[in-house]
C-alpha cells in the first residue's frame, strides 16, 4: 500500500507541475499574440491554446482523482469497490490507482452507459 501511495504522491507532484506549466505557455501565447498581430498566425495560436487547454481540462480531472485516492487512502477505505463494498483486486490498484471500483463493477456500469 505504501508504494501505491508514493506512486499517487509522484503522480500527483507532476500533474501539478505539467497544468502550472501548460497554463505559463498559454500566457507567453497570449503575450506572443499581441505582440505579432498576425491574422494567420493568431488562429494557429488559438486551436493551440484550444489543445493545451484540452490537455489541461484532462489532467485536472486526472489530479481530482489521484487526490480523491490519496484521501481515501488517509480514510481507510482506499481500495474498497463504491458499488459492492468488496476489495479493489491489487493488480488492478497498482495499474489503475485511483479505481474506485472492482472489475465487475466497472464492467458493468460500462455495460450500462454503452447500452444507454
Amino acid at each position: 500500500m505504501r508504494s501505491i501511495k508514493r506512486e499517487l504522491e509522484r503522480k500527483r507532484s507532476a500533474l501539478t507541475e505539467a497544468i502550472h506549466s501548460s497554463m505559463d505557455s498559454t500566457r507567453e501565447a497570449d503575450h506572443f499574440r499581441e505582440l505579432a498581430k498576425d491574422p494567420y498566425g493568431s488562429a494557429s495560436l488559438t486551436h493551440d491554446e484550444e489543445i493545451a487547454a484540452a490537455v489541461v481540462d484532462r489532467r485536472a480531472r486526472e489530479l481530482q482523482q489521484v487526490n480523491s485516492a490519496l484521501e481515501d487512502i488517509e480514510a481507510g477505505r482506499y481500495g474498497v469497490c463504491r458499488d459492492c463494498g468488496s476489495e479493489i483486486a491489487e493488480a488492478r490498484l497498482r495499474v489503475l490507482p485511483f479505481a474506485t471500483r472492482c472489475v465487475a463493477c466497472q464492467a458493468e456500469l460500462e455495460t450500462i452507459r454503452r447500452a444507454a
